[in-house]
């Protein structure tokens, strides 16, 4: 037997005895600490079957090649780190710093070098959160002009597709046109947020589009559903740098419909002040197929944080610097509802506000009456719906069509539609 075939077998089973070690450490511990307790350790993922201890190096940024010593190092071979993903399924999620260290040992991910930390507490710099271009722009927030009359201010991002040419017209032309005239409503500032579309045509639509309305802010980025969190950051951003100062954000899809007055009785016992966002809760799980599939090996465990439906989102001009600095240092996530109200709050250290009122799925095609009077936003499946529900709203307040609501002792009571309704938020 040759000394080179010795050699080889030597090392096939030193990595059998280390990956045998590793399991048997694993199968001491109970199935959540499996999980946290491998996930806080710096791990590498070696490419091939096992790693060779001789040439273990880490680069630093700015430096290939470059041997450091290491500390506190753990190699385990990619098909491993897959099982031990697997078996992640049946452990709860145990907060942002693990799926943070999962991540970067998943997806090798180095800091990024020349970029400046927005909050050095945060940890090291992930994602260049600044390096967004917006080829068409809308003007920076207006100051607050109103400030004698004790009303916030409030600025309205309205996230949507290049070629949804109808649903903006429809907005602009219903609840956007209402809450332009109201006088107890500080509109800062508002704009549709669209990418990059693929084709020519569309793209010259768009410019068109915004020279009519000046209402477009485009981000520099190909527009499709999984960019959708870069897509949320950019506009981050873009708060960050020209409209900070504002007291709230609404961020909003452009299928859902906003009840102009319900919001402003929402925000009323608002804090501008108050690290918090506001909206309606969700505790779906993790979707292992169809259009939210999420793989085992991207999020292997068997719940979310809690998030809101990104749909509608009620955000403090106050708290975007801090999302954005945890945006900065978190692993992107596909699901930008996730990403932002679930993983980048708990980064920052900002509550999650739930309200059952504050975004409703499900509305008839005609909203009915008393669900307009007790919803600040709800979703629309089409144009047509997005004109109904106006209409609906526009009825109810006028008095065409009324609210039934029961009494104490059994009969039904007209609502008085210039009754305003409380929205409370619970942490």
């Amino acid at each position: 037997m040759s000394a080179t075939t010795s050699i080889g077998k030597g090392l096939i089973l030193l990595c059998f005895i280390v990956v045998v070690y590793i399991s048997l450490a694993a199968y001491e511990m109970d199935n959540t600490n499996v999980g946290q307790q491998l996930i806080q350790k710096k791990i590498v993922l070696a490419s091939n079957s096992c790693a060779n201890p001789a040439t273990n190096t880490v680069e630093s940024p700015g430096e290939t090649n470059k041997p450091e010593q290491v500390v506190d190092l753990t190699v385990i071979s990619r098909d491993f780190f897959l099982y031990l993903s697997s078996h992640l399924r049946d452990t709860p999620y145990a907060g942002v710093k693990n799926y943070s260290n999962y991540i970067i040992a998943k997806s090798k991910l180095n800091p990024l070098p020349g970029v400046i930390p927005l909050r050095s507490d945060f940890g090291p710099v992930l994602n260049d959160v600044n390096y967004f271009r917006y080829p068409i722009e809308i003007p920076k927030c207006r100051n607050n002009n109103v400030a004698h009359l004790n009303v916030s201010s409030l600025f309205v991002a309205i996230i949507s597709a290049p070629n949804y040419f109808d649903k903006r017209n429809v907005i602009r032309q219903t609840w956007l046109s209402y809450l332009q005239k109201q006088t107890d409503l500080n509109l800062a500032g508002f704009g549709f947020v669209v990418g990059l579309p693929e084709d020519q045509e569309t793209r010259m639509k768009i410019e068109a589009e915004n020279d009519q309305h000046n209402d477009i802010l485009q981000i520099e980025m190909r527009d499709d559903y999984y960019n959708l969190t870069l897509k949320v950051v950019g506009l981050l951003n873009w708060i960050n740098d020209r409209c900070s100062r504002v007291d709230f954000i609404l961020k909003v899809d452009d299928d859902v419909y906003v009840n102009v007055r319900n919001l402003r009785e929402a925000m009323k016992n608002l804090n501008s002040s108050e690290q918090s966002v506001y909206g309606s809760v969700v505790y779906n799980p993790p979707q292992r197929g169809g259009k939210w599939e999420v793989s085992l090996q991207d999020w292997p465990w068997n719940n979310y944080p809690p998030y809101f439906r990104g749909a509608a989102v009620l955000m403090p001009g106050s708290a975007i610097s801090s999302l954005l600095a945890a945006a900065q240092t978190t692993p992107y996530f596909p699901f930008d509802d996730v990403y932002l109200t679930g993983l980048c709050t708990a980064k920052a250290g900002i509550k999650v506000r739930h309200s059952d009122s504050f975004f409703l799925g499900g509305a008839a095609e005609t909203p009915e009456p008393c669900h307009v009077r007790t919803s600040v936003t709800w979703l629309t499946d089409s144009v047509t719906h997005l004109e109904k529900s106006h209409w609906a709203f526009h009825d109810f307040y006028q008095n065409v069509t009324q609210c039934f609501v029961v009494r104490l002792d059994g009969t039904n009571q007209t609502a008085d539609h210039e009754e305003a309704i409380d929205f409370p938020f619970s942490s």
